[in-house]
């Protein structure tokens, strides 16, 4: 066995950690940039392009150079992306205090491209070293062992994507991830340098040359790489939105469907490997090609037969209901992608003197692909147009193979087989309708964030959903608890002239600022553009605030607008928001409660709605000591005392509320507006100040909700998944041994 042989392994084993490392970075960077920035899609896609494309100019630029000790060269590498990686949160704050990170939003592309051309000068002396490092570990890897380097370091990537979701994020925290992820990728460095002394001076000669048959045009081979990582990148948005229809949306169920994904692509990359070197790329590619548009296109009828679009319900806990994850994403996701995730490691056989340049077409064809599936295919195609698309283009590369291969009966075949796979799965969404029994689906819109519809009920009502399963209310069974929740923030001022809602749904809750004729300026904040015109079709019941002159709308990201230029407010209300989403735990966090100070005017009021039917005792206590972090008084409030849907709103606020002052402003009220005159918790003093819980005490003032550790975003799946939220037996438990013990304040 020759030293190049033995160090072989080592060397993987390197690639295999600093792949692990690389995607903790990708990870957190999308955090801290969300924070920065907004926790939108269009942040998201921001960071996966700068990442991308850096990994891409650094694939080129090393593909271009060859170098006698290209394991001295990864090791360097790795040593540098570790620096500065280390020091991209102090320049992502510099970049963020900066007139660039302050843009009024408007329209998303005017503001993004100078940010995101920041964005990626920023990462790049760190993304382009990680690029590099491929092209230098594939010229010291002999032939037989290329395959199997790329294969384990999407497996430590998969590594890195477990690690990050399970605990470095939770417990270590979001930038100490990255810190901790940099000191082993700084460990891979140093032990690459080391076995660097021993490996040969020269790169190891190849053990088989490529095969005559390989040999082809270049520019095909390169089409077909850019295909592959278009397409494989698409499929990975397409996939999580789908699986969004019946996941309950949180990091963890995320990580699985990414976790999935990344294993079939190792998988494909180790067939690969596995394969007879001397056989034909060609025919392998077109192969792989045909059989992965066709898993594409069984894929969506074996997700609807599989889960009839029914929300996957908890187990026992959370393990349990990430295994049922698990299994469904892979019995529909692993096929296909393992399938397409041969196609680069093909081109790489066919053409081995241009990995480098070959990578990098693929790498910065998936940026463009992500971006496409976002912003083009979903909006204008839809999710199953989306999925057709991109079957039907790897159907049409796979048949063009064939023909140029002479092998003319193969593409009939391949249609036929394309046919039946669309055939089965139109078949299973005919007959698996995805909605509820009684309900008219009035209109949908497909997007970034989802599926909005507004639905007409059984009972005549309207109401508005996100994926199918999330209700934002309705224009019957939520409207009065909705009007609630924006008078009493409104009553308890006394007087405001500027009020501003986090979160617009359905529109009712804002609808009740309309009665307030002391109001000069209403200012909604939504994330999802869709939902505003959603609201539109509940005019009756929001009383057509989306067009009210009083009115600004805002699309953007609810923390970012409240650091932006809208000026300061009297009132802020932030609406109901589901706390274990993922991100979604970020606009209860300490940073955030400081911002909505920030904003408040000096006699200003916070108020935060929180659904208590989906937080555990833990989460909602962690929620309400962040808050009281912030606020120097801090009461709370029912909208709904229900205990199978309770609602409480914590209220922040300089100084005790006046509630003689709130008293008079609520009976000047209910003299014009009947829906406070109606209302059994407004409808007099009394039943006002019942609604009165007491004043908050934080109980674990250490453990805290915050940008760094986001607790709440990965705590309350797990009481979702065990049942431990608060309603019923469990909520009454609560009153009595929490609520009941408050202080009342003066």
């Amino acid at each position: 066995m020759t030293r190049s042989q033995i160090l072989a392994p080592a060397a993987l084993f390197l690639f295999f950690c600093s792949g692990a490392a690389a995607l903790v970075y990708e990870v957190s960077w999308a955090r801290q940039f969300g924070n920065a920035f907004g926790h939108t899609v269009h942040t998201s896609a921001l960071v996966l392009s700068c990442y991308l494309g850096g990994l891409a100019l650094g694939y080129w630029l090393a593909g271009r150079r060859a170098s006698c000790r290209p394991l001295a060269a990864y090791g360097a590498l790795e040593l540098l992306a570790a620096a500065w990686v280390c020091g991209v949160p102090s320049l992502l704050k510099l970049l963020a205090d900066s007139p660039l990170g302050s843009l009024d939003p408007g329209p998303w592309p005017l503001w993004a491209a100078p940010r995101a051309a920041c964005a990626f000068v920023l990462l790049l002396p760190a993304t382009a070293a990680l690029g590099a490092t491929w092209p230098y570990m594939a010229a010291f890897l002999t032939p037989r062992w290329l395959g199997w380097g790329y294969a384990l370091n999407t497996a430590g990537a998969l590594a890195g994507t477990l690690s990050a979701t399970v605990y470095l994020l939770p417990v270590a925290g979001v930038r100490t991830s990255s810190f901790l992820a940099a000191g082993v990728a700084a460990g891979c460095g140093l032990a690459a340098l080391a076995l660097a002394r021993l490996a040969p001076e020269s790169p190891p000669a190849a053990e088989e040359p490529a095969p005559a048959a390989t040999a082809g045009r270049e520019s095909r081979w390169l089409l077909l790489a850019a295909l592959s990582g278009f397409g494989l990148l698409a499929l990975q948005v397409l996939y999580l939105r789908l699986f969004s229809l019946v996941f309950h949306n949180s990091t963890y169920t995320f990580g699985v469907v990414l976790a999935v994904f990344l294993f079939a692509l190792a998988a494909g990359t180790a067939l690969v490997a596995a394969i007879d070197p001397r056989t034909d790329p060609g025919k392998l590619a077109a192969a792989a090609c045909g059989g992965g548009a066709v898993a594409v296109a069984l894929s969506i009828g074996l997700f609807i037969r599989l889960t009839g679009f029914q929300y996957v319900q908890a187990a026992a806990s959370l393990p349990e209901y990430l295994h049922a994850a698990l299994r469904l994403a892979a019995a529909v996701v692993a096929p296909p992608v393992t399938l397409l995730g041969m196609l680069l490691p093909l081109v790489w056989r066919a053409m081995p003197s241009q990995v480098g340049g070959f990578t990098a077409a693929n790498t910065l064809a998936g940026a463009l692909g992500a971006l496409a599936a976002s912003f083009l295919l979903l909006p204008a195609l839809g999710l199953w147009g989306g999925f057709l698309a991109l079957a039907l283009a790897y159907a049409l590369a796979a048949g063009a193979m064939l023909r140029r291969g002479r092998r003319r009966w193969s593409a009939p075949l391949l249609a036929a087989a394309m046919l039946a796979a669309l055939a089965w799965g139109g078949a299973a969404l005919k007959s698996n309708p995805s909605l509820r029994s009684g309900d008219t689906l009035l209109r949908r819109w497909e997007g970034a964030y989802g599926w909005i519809d507004v639905v007409r009920q059984s009972d005549e009502s309207l109401a508005i959903r996100q994926n199918l399963h999330y209700s934002f209310g309705s224009s019957r069974h939520s409207v009065k608890r909705d009007y609630r929740q924006g008078h009493l923030p409104l009553l308890l001022h006394g007087g405001p002239a500027d009020a501003a809602f986090l979160g617009l749904g359905t529109g009712q809750t804002a609808a009740a600022a309309l009665s307030h004729e002391e109001l000069r300026r209403i200012v909604v904040v939504e994330l999802i553009p869709e939902v505003v015109e959603a609201a539109r079709l509940l005019h009756e019941t929001n009383l057509g605030l989306v067009d009210r002159p009083r009115v600004t709308l805002a699309v953007e990201d609810g923390r970012r607008f409240l650091q932006g230029p809208a000026g300061r407010f009297d009132v802020i209300v932030s609406d109901l928001f589901v706390p274990w989403e993922s991100q979604t735990g970020y606009l209860y966090t300490v940073e955030h409660y400081r911002a909505a100070r920030r904003a408040l005017k000096p006699e200003g009021l916070f108020c935060q709605w929180l659904p208590l039917y989906q937080l555990g005792p833990g989460e909602f206590e962690m929620i309400a000591d962040s808050f009281a972090a912030v606020f120097p008084h801090v009461t709370l409030w029912w909208a709904e005392r229900s205990h199978g849907k309770a609602v409480l709103g914590l209220v922040g606020t300089e100084r005790p509320p006046d509630l003689a002052k709130a008293y008079a402003a609520r009976a000047a009220l209910a003299g014009r507006a009947e829906a406070v005159r109606d209302d059994r918790y407004l409808g007099s003093d009394a039943a006002m100040r019942a609604m009165l819980v007491g004043q908050w005490t934080p109980r674990r003032p250490e453990r805290l909700n915050t940008d760094e550790h986001p607790r709440v975003e990965f705590a309350a799946p797990a009481s979702h998944a065990e049942d431990r939220q608060l309603f019923g037996e469990t909520l009454r438990a609560y009153i009595g041994e929490v609520f009941a013990r408050l202080p009342q304040p003066e």
